[in-house]
């Protein structure tokens, strides 16, 4: 360009085609990197799409689909790994209409008891009962219908709030879904939505709170009306004006349902009609919240913790003994 063989415009011109030239060759090799996890991932999920499920429906469905929801554990052991057992010789029975609440600390085999109550997995000893039949003599997509259960950690999906509510069932009606609403108090929230029940809510509800979440699966519950109710944990992460907003919803929906509440806030149980107490796999006590306080065991303990002045670690560590 000095010695005038050059112009300033040619010598920028060559510079920017040849990064141009170079760019599609660069983002080739990023895409078949991209190419190669797909690929990786993809094997992943075709092994277990093809994988044979352990836990299939019977070929011919002895019972009828639930009708009471009663419900009996008898002489339950499980264990997930050979020699680890999780469960010892569980045995209780919940009526229908009852609630029953499950407390114990962590590890005590609680959420064990709902994942084989839904046949997640199947006991290795004892049998459960669903009105007097037991539950491998159910279809098993309507065993799990009947079964409505709130866990901790709700999964949203990438839609709509009402689609989150109704899960893709189109029988249940955009009434039902506000009365499931209203009943919740969720819209109280949702009300003020821009979109109210059209407002997209995000992968993973990541437009909104936690609390918020948790009152949309208890909405989500609602408008499928089961048969049992299953609460794990539900409450555990919505505060204390939220709880006491949904404690009223949470008693009409319990009645005349059988409802099995799994919680370490005693709050949420006190009204229970029973109250059982796992340790280490096993039923320790079981009874009203006051007649498990007046035997100054476990319960008590627990009962102690949450709301008395804190213990030394010495008494913590002999609840747990």
């Amino acid at each position: 360009m000095l010695e005038g063989a050059l112009t300033l415009g040619t010598l920028v011109a060559f510079i920017q085609y040849s990064d141009r030239f170079f760019r599609p060759i660069s983002d080739l090799s990023e895409k078949y990197t991209i190419l190669q996890a797909a690929m990786a991932s993809s094997e992943r999920i075709f092994n277990l799409l093809d994988t044979e499920p352990s836990i299939v429906a019977p070929a011919r469905t002895k019972a009828p689909e639930i009708r009471s929801g009663r419900i009996e554990f008898r002489n339950v052991s499980f264990s997930y790994n050979p020699g680890e057992p999780v469960l010892h010789d569980i045995s209780f029975k919940v009526d229908p209409g009852e609630k029953v609440a499950v407390v114990g600390a962590t590890g005590a085999g609680k959420s064990t008891l709902i994942s084989l109550l839904s046949r997640f997995y199947d006991v290795q000893q004892g049998e459960i009962l669903v009105d007097g039949e037991t539950i491998r003599n159910y279809d098993l997509q309507g065993l799990r219908k009947s079964i409505g259960i709130v866990l901790q950690d709700v999964f949203l999906f990438s839609g709509s709030v009402s689609e989150n509510i109704r899960l893709g069932n189109e029988t249940i009606s955009d009434e039902q879904v506000q009365k499931a609403a209203d009943t919740v108090h969720a819209s109280h929230f949702i009300d003020r939505l821009d979109g109210r029940f059209d407002t997209k809510v995000g992968e993973r509800g990541s437009s909104l709170s936690v609390g918020q979440k948790q009152l949309l699966a208890f909405a989500r519950a609602l408008a499928y009306d089961p048969k049992i109710l299953v609460l794990d944990e539900a409450t555990s992460s919505i505060d204390t004006e939220t709880e006491l907003l949904i404690r009223d919803a949470l008693a009409r929906l319990m009645a005349g349902r059988t409802s099995i509440i799994i919680a370490h806030r005693l709050s949420t149980i006190q009204n229970a009609d029973r109250i059982i107490v796992l340790h280490r796999g096993r039923i320790r006590e079981a009874g009203s919240h006051q007649e498990l306080l007046r035997l100054r065991g476990i319960y008590w303990k627990l009962y102690q913790l949450q709301y008395k002045d804190q213990p030394d670690s010495a008494e913590v560590l002999e609840s747990r003994e």
